[in-house]
């Protein structure tokens, strides 16, 4: 029989370090004091993550059951789940909770340029984990016939230190510069990466944090977001930023609408025959590239627009163009006000009745202005035609949202399942376009350069597809798809296959579609 953990009041302190961690809610807290319930699996989180040494290892309950699908070796209570919510004890034996997931035969075809079915015969998700052991086969090794194609399917929940998830953010606000990190808790759960056109790259999770000091929070964290859940983080520059796939981020209580249309240089010269006719100059500002529309290479200089004196604040690139500064302002740049933007003036260029208008990627934010007798800027309301411009170029920008995709780094224990001979082989046969490797049923792309390393979008992947253990490691659902001839060749567990039919008829299964 394994361990429990119970706490030892007179140490606790109640800082709810536990409570957060504790992946089957079985820590309450009560008059800063935690305790904690039958839920107890024994994964052993609180007792690791503890500051106080407040908790304490004890015998497990009869009556619970050992699961042996991962190292951790949850002890499992009657109608209770382990630590990664995926087995449950139903009268004394072990059960996976979702059932096989067989895709829908009708679906799958041949595809003559690639010699391989285009769909796995089943699905990672549903089909249990392979411990961490070699020499034993794919959890599921699946044959079928397609068309002429006989098929063998290896599928199983593989167990992964080397994954993580992979957000695109798409907002003009500046959410963290190039290496920030990101925290959950008060844990490093992420770093900020890029900006991109419109939107900022966050990475949750990589071996580095999975296995360091906060890899429990990592490991959930990363689970929460492949499973499409809101997940609520912060940075430097955030203190609350709302994440959840399909969904527009939310950042300090904001929740961000538009997403920019391009770069200043965009919404000043690409729009300039529009600008033309209803103002002498437009300004976009822009942490990337603020563009001033009257000496821009491709709008001022091509239409022999005369300069309107206007330096715009920033660093000179080329004619038109600034580089400006990220912050928290205009166009995600620090310029706070649009007045701003006017570095220097030069009157001796400006003519009264001059228009010019500052904006800024989104058109969220306009400013519009007119020069005086004195030639001096000064705002005025936003002309009706002018507004109509606005309203044009702004009617280019897509909605915000979140979308995360799963990167997975298959490593040799996994490459294992597949083959007992050399995972080296798995490798070639897959780099030859003789295997089809698959995240739960969804294409993948595959990176250049030494081992598998996966990524795919998370956009059509079922609710609780993905998992975390408490070693901590994240659980990806992985099919890897070949001929049976292809199998053999690579030394694959012959022995271990068996008709998708009968595993539909004996096991309990479901099928499911795949249509794209």
């Amino acid at each position: 029989m394994g361990n429990l953990c119970r706490i030892i009041t007179d140490n606790c302190v109640g800082c709810g370090i536990c409570r957060r961690n504790c992946p089957t809610g079985a820590i309450t807290a009560e008059n800063r004091k935690a305790s904690i319930s039958d839920a107890c699996v024994g994964c052993n989180i609180c007792f690791k993550v503890c500051p106080k040494d407040a908790v304490e290892k004890i015998e497990a309950t009869a009556g619970n059951i050992q699961c042996d699908c991962c190292p951790v070796r949850c002890q499992v209570p009657a109608g209770g789940y382990g630590a990664c919510r995926r087995y449950r004890n139903d009268g004394g034996e072990l059960a996976r909770i979702e059932p096989l997931n067989v895709v829908d035969p009708k679906e799958i075809r041949a595809d003559p340029l690639t010699g391989l079915p285009d769909r796995p015969l089943m699905l990672g998700f549903g089909a249990g984990t392979n411990l961490y052991s070699t020499n034993v086969p794919a959890k599921v090794v699946a044959g079928a016939k397609v068309g002429d194609l006989d098929v063998v399917s290896c599928i199983t929940e593989a167990v992964l230190s080397f994954n993580g998830a992979r957000v695109k953010v798409d907002t003009d606000v500046n959410i963290g510069s190039n290496g920030q990190p990101i925290r959950r808790h008060g844990v490093i759960v992420g770093y900020v990466n890029t900006s991109e056109y419109g939107s900022h790259m966050l990475y949750f999770g990589g071996a580095e944090l999975n296995t360091g000091p906060g890899g429990f929070m990592v490991a959930r964290t990363v689970s929460d977001l492949l499973n499409k859940k809101a997940v609520a983080v912060s940075t430097d520059m955030v203190k609350k930023l709302t994440l959840q796939h399909g969904k527009p981020p939310i950042i300090d209580g904001e929740c961000a609408k538009y997403m920019r249309i391009g770069c200043g240089s965009m919404v000043s010269s690409a729009f300039a025959l529009h600008w033309m006719k209803v103002v002498d100059e437009c300004i976009a500002i822009d942490y990337d590239v603020t563009a001033k529309m009257s000496t821009h290479t491709t709008s001022g200089l091509r239409y022999g627009l005369p300069d309107s004196g206007i330096t715009p604040a920033g660093v000179y690139s080329s004619p038109g163009r600034w580089f400006g500064e990220p912050g928290a302002g205009w166009g995600g740049s620090n310029i706070m006000n649009p007045e701003d933007v006017f570095a220097d003036v030069d009157k001796t260029k400006v003519w009264p009745g001059m228009r010019v208008v500052v904006t800024e990627p989104t058109l969220e934010r306009v400013a519009y202005y007119e020069a005086d007798a004195d030639r001096n800027l000064a705002e005025k309301p936003i002309p009706p035609k002018v507004r109509e411009v606005i309203d044009l170029i702004h009617g280019n920008c897509e909605p915000c949202r979140c979308n995360v995709s799963v990167c997975a780094g298959f490593g040799g224990g996994v490459r294992n399942v597949i083959s007992k001979v050399s995972p080296i082989l798995v490798n070639k046969a897959l780099k030859a376009g003789k295997v089809m490797l698959t995240i739960c049923g969804r294409p993948v792309h595959i990176w250049e350069g030494g081992g598998i390393t996966a990524e795919c979008s998370v956009e059509e992947c079922p609710e609780g597809a993905f998992s975390w253990v408490p070693t901590p490691a994240g659980v990806t659902p992985l099919e890897v798809t070949m001929t049976r001839e292809t199998y053999e060749g690579i030394g694959g567990y012959m022995e271990a296959i068996r008709p998708v039919e009968e595993i539909r008829k004996t096991e309990r299964a479901k099928t499911v579609s795949l249509k794209r």
